[in-house]
């Protein structure tokens, strides 16, 4: 091979490699999935509990009405003995029957002051149906844009199939649906024979011809103590920013403050609690209900927020804040404002689908002991209660129910809970009425 010939030979190597090189880079597709997804991988939930509707939403007292007389309990394995039985029953489509009552027809029939033999379910606040739709067996395409914070099951009438009806005291609404299974008749039946199981109550006439129904005698509450476990701020770094290897951490004297540059996450040790913000959020934006709810609980889902026995309670309609509170046997738990241990409910405000403010405790109840039973007040003692809360008026009063406070011992790491009967305003505060003038929770949102 002479000298041209071999040089005739580089070149179309060359070119030959050229157009190879060339062809690879122009087809060359890198592995997006994985620089879009290893952010995720460093995602750790604070725990595995995952959580559905109907785990956390569940009515807190129940009634049963015969002839005037009223028996009710606020005994979670009562209430979920008929409850449960109730969310198996099928459900035909609702139907607007609020013009069956007048506003006062309405009252007596709902305050058992009617002879309508009838079981009563009382939620802490409004249920839209489309939350119902998913706890209950609802078949019915057909849903309806209102929300209730009733239930109730008429005894059934002799050929006539068991009724169920979804009342809003507040908007004066009543809807009525038909269960199809054939023991709830029998069931509802027995229950309401049964009623004596459950405690005696008295029904309470207030001013503008307001109603409460309270117990006749002295329910007893347990009298506890925890001690806590406290959860690790860093843990909760891990599980709320989207890529924690780019977050950022000041330490200061009383706080810890994480940034990725956009949410801004501060944990308060001393104060065992943590708010989480995303200021290029806007939380004014109007958000219905329903959709708020189900956020919130798929929002704790995703990052393991379940780290103790937490239900809704509460959604404000005015800063649009969704409560979770926490429960002791299903009795909700309020803080001791003058000897605190920590906040006792999970808040979140949102701006249509991404969280804006996010509110929580800093620990969870670890092991529990019974110190003592605690009889409570029965109604004669409550309303004289009522009678010398100053900050109440009597016909703002929308109900009153047992809760546990929470308080602080001289003992690190333990807290004391004590039962006390709690009124809840019209205007969405509760206040604890033995001793004191506490006022929790309602507008407040702890926001600074």
């Amino acid at each position: 091979m002479n000298r041209e010939q071999a040089k005739t030979v580089i070149l179309v190597l060359l070119v030959c490699s050229s157009v190879f090189f060339t062809y690879n880079l122009w087809t060359f597709k890198p592995n997006y999935d994985f620089i879009q997804n290893s952010q995720y991988l460093e995602n750790e939930p604070i725990s595995q509990e995952k959580k559905e509707p109907a785990n956390v939403i569940r009515p807190y007292q129940m009634f049963v009405h015969q002839n005037a007389e009223h028996y009710g309990t606020f005994k979670a394995e009562h209430i979920d003995f008929v409850w449960n039985q109730l969310r198996n029953w099928n459900i035909s489509e609702v139907k607007n029957v609020s013009n069956r009552y007048t506003s006062d027809q309405l009252d007596e029939w709902l305050n058992g002051k009617s002879e309508t033999k009838k079981i009563e379910f009382i939620f802490s606040d409004k249920i839209p149906f489309e939350i119902f739709q998913s706890i209950l067996q609802y078949k019915s395409q057909k849903t309806i844009y209102s929300s209730f914070d009733r239930i109730v099951l008429p005894q059934g009438k002799a050929n006539q199939p068991q009724k169920i009806i979804f009342v809003s005291v507040e908007q004066r609404l009543v809807y009525e649906a038909s269960i199809s299974s054939e023991n709830a008749k029998n069931f509802i039946a027995s229950i309401i024979e049964k009623k004596e199981n459950l405690d005696p109550y008295v029904s309470i006439d207030l001013p503008e011809d307001k109603n409460l129904l309270l117990p006749e005698g002295k329910i007893e509450l347990d009298q506890r103590k925890y001690i806590i476990e406290s959860i690790n701020g860093e843990d909760f770094k891990q599980a709320l920013f989207t890529n924690p290897s780019y977050v950022r951490r000041e330490m200061k004297p009383t706080q810890n403050v994480y940034t990725d540059g956009t949410s801004l996450l501060t944990v308060y040790p001393s104060q065992e609690r943590l708010r989480f913000v995303n200021p290029t959020i806007d939380p004014s934006m109007f958000i219905e209900r329903g959709k708020a709810m189900k956020q919130s609980i798929e929002f704790l889902n995703d990052h393991g927020g379940w780290t103790d026995e937490y239900q809704f309670y509460n959604m404000d309609p005015d800063s649009q804040l969704v409560s979770f509170r926490l429960m002791v046997d299903f009795i909700p738990v309020f803080e001791n404002n003058t000897n605190t241990f920590g906040p006792t409910e999970i808040s979140m405000r949102w701006g249509n689908n991404e969280i804006a403010t996010y509110l929580r405790p800093l620990y969870g109840l670890d092991t529990g002991f019974v110190r003592n039973a605690v009889k409570m007040p029965d109604s004669t003692e409550i309303l004289t209660l009522l009678e010398q809360k100053k900050s109440i008026e009597k016909e703002n009063v929308k109900r009153v129910f047992p809760a546990y406070e929470m308080s602080a011992t001289a003992e690190p790491r333990i807290v004391e809970l004590k039962p006390y009967w709690y009124a809840e305003t019209a205007s969405g505060q509760f206040i604890k009425l033995q001793t004191g003038n506490e006022t929790l929770g309602g507008k407040t949102d702890g926001l600074e």
